[in-house]
């Protein structure tokens, strides 16, 4: 059952990271070099607008609906078609929300337009979620694996032809929302065929004690998810309404953030991987002391290699990818990388304070993140601009991990020598001055990545930051263990 899991789990991360990385580098960069920063600002600012409200789409529903499936794959044919008219009640209400509240911002009839074009297909892609929860409920693990890259394989095709074969006179915002809808409604059709081959019926039947009873169990995590999306994505926006050219600056702003986003799909995939192990450790009394530990240490060498190689050199990797304002790009890219490095340890942290069952603690902590961004941003925002929104969101990121950790070490007892022990600090100042003495040798860039890399990877096994093995046993002991109940 271990391999088995780990062979999805690699999998799994092997087709994202692929397909992640195409539509990061090579379709996102290139619409946003054709469409120009302002132009591709005024996008970004509508789909961050209509991803804070994303919460509305959903209500917990897949998580709810994940569980209750995986324990007892039979309740899926009663469940589903309850399920199935709320997601589409949701999402018209979610449509409708979005309208006034873009209405309430006083955003212009082309910026109300782009919000609800892409309040449509977060809409599909709610629904998308929702039935990979049912596919991966009946252990159909691979296939949730290609259903989960299936949408922007098929979008980055689409304007793959469109930007790159001499057919189409110009790329507008239009032609990028029009293939994430067929993107979006194609992994949605795949996996109503692969539920309907399993014998589950498409009916609609809808049941208000059914979304009583959701919202009863998941609110918590509603709450959590709607905070975290606030004080995460609300600069983007505040960036638009603050400032007089604010479509350039949430632009500049949206260069630098996609590889950040990009980059952060490494713990996302790992906390996946750990909650459920975190609560059958916690189940069965024992301590996930030991794999909290080597977890940190495996994130702390992406955490620490990932964020000195943009810094050190950030001018050369932004030039590399965008062709406008790379002098004002650099500096914002190398700055906002920064932020990898809590956000890497806060889902580490905060995975195993939600399989501890801490959600009040952890939506306190948020509301209090929310509330120190947005001063953070009011105050930052009209002096400096895309940099001022990076220094509150890694002031605001940089608090709620440290807060996340400090609770963790409270209540696991936990000390300040597991994360910073004598082994951690040499590697990380170690890496530090091999990524700076390769930058002084002034060689071209990739040479320089490649060398500074596997000196900041030498570092981590001379100093035995972490041990594979023992981390391979322990997952095998967490999948193990959960495979007998």
């Amino acid at each position: 059952m271990a391999s088995r899991f780990l062979s999805n789990f690699s999998f799994s991360l092997v087709l994202n990271l692929l397909v992640k990385l195409f539509w990061v580098f090579q379709i996102e960069v290139t619409v946003q070099n054709v469409l120009g920063t302002e132009a591709y600002g005024r996008y970004f600012e509508a789909f961050q607008f209509a991803y804070i409200f994303f919460i509305l789409l959903d209500l917990g529903i897949s998580n709810y609906n994940n569980r209750t499936v995986a324990g007892d794959a039979s309740k899926l044919t009663s469940l589903f078609p309850s399920m199935l008219a709320l997601k589409l009640i949701l999402g018209l209400v979610y449509i409708a929300f979005l309208a006034g509240a873009a209405q309430v911002m006083s955003y212009d009839a082309e910026a109300q337009r782009l919000i609800l074009f892409v309040g449509v297909n977060q809409a599909l892609m709610s629904l998308m979620l929702f039935l990979r929860s049912n596919v991966s409920g009946l252990h159909l693990y691979k296939t949730d694996a290609v259903l989960s890259v299936l949408d922007r394989l098929v979008m980055g095709l689409i304007c793959a032809a469109m930007l790159f074969l001499p057919w189409l006179d110009s790329f507008s915002i239009d032609h990028f929302l029009w293939a994430q809808f067929i993107g979006y409604a194609t992994a949605v059709l795949l996996a109503f065929v692969t539920l309907f081959n399993k014998g589950i019926q498409p009916k609609l039947v809808f049941k208000f004690s059914l979304l009583k009873d959701i919202l009863h169990k998941s609110y918590t995590f509603a709450l959590l998810f709607f905070l975290m999306g606030l004080y995460t994505r609300v600069d983007s926006v505040m960036l638009g309404r603050l400032l007089e050219n604010g479509e350039f600056e949430t632009g500049l702003y949206a260069s630098a953030f996609r590889i950040l986003d990009a980059a952060i799909i490494f713990t996302v995939l790992l906390s996946n991987l750990l909650l459920p192990m975190f609560s059958r450790f916690l189940a069965k009394g024992e301590d996930p002391a030991p794999l909290v530990r080597e977890s940190y240490r495996v994130v702390l060498v992406v955490a620490t290699i990932l964020p000195l190689a943009t810094w050190f050199f950030s001018d050369e990797l932004y030039a590399l990818m965008y062709k406008h304002n790379q002098e004002a790009g650099g500096p914002l890219f190398g700055f906002l990388m920064l932020n990898f490095i809590p956000m890497a340890f806060g889902y580490i942290f905060g995975t195993l304070l939600t399989a501890k069952g801490e959600m009040k603690l952890l939506n306190l902590i948020s509301v209090g993140g929310l509330a120190l961004n947005l001063a953070l941003n009011f105050w930052l925002i009209p002096k400096h601009g895309a940099m001022g929104a990076t220094a509150a969101t890694i002031l605001t990121q940089s608090l709620v991990t440290i807060s996340t950790i400090y609770f963790t070490c409270r209540f696991f007892k936990l000390g300040i020598y597991d994360f910073l022990s004598i082994r951690v600090i040499s590697f990380v100042v170690s890496s530090i001055g091999v990524f700076y003495l390769v930058a002084k040798l002034e060689w071209s860039l990739w040479p320089s990545l490649v060398l500074a890399g596997l000196g900041a990877a030498a570092m981590s096994l001379l100093f035995r930051v972490f041990n594979w093995r023992e981390l391979l046993d322990m997952i095998r002991l967490g999948k193990g263990s959960s495979s007998t109940t």
